[in-house]
């Protein structure tokens, strides 16, 4: 079994799959891993992601 972790921000998705076995507390363990530094890190992640498909779609456009 796993825990998928999904986060959106408009037409970009991040996806994290973690097994289940690998988390001693469970679905708090889930919680424990989000915590503000990774949040942020997604929130920066999504800027990148939105800038790599700009400059590749004015490429071809």
């Amino acid at each position: 079994m796993k825990y998928i972790i999904k986060f959106e921000q408009g037409s970009l998705e991040q996806s994290y799959k973690l097994a289940e076995i690998d988390l001693i507390n469970g679905i708090d363990s889930v919680f424990e891993i989000l915590d503000e530094e990774f949040i942020n890190k997604v929130a920066s992640r999504f800027n990148d992601m939105r800038t790599d498909f700009i400059e590749t779609y004015k490429k071809h456009n």
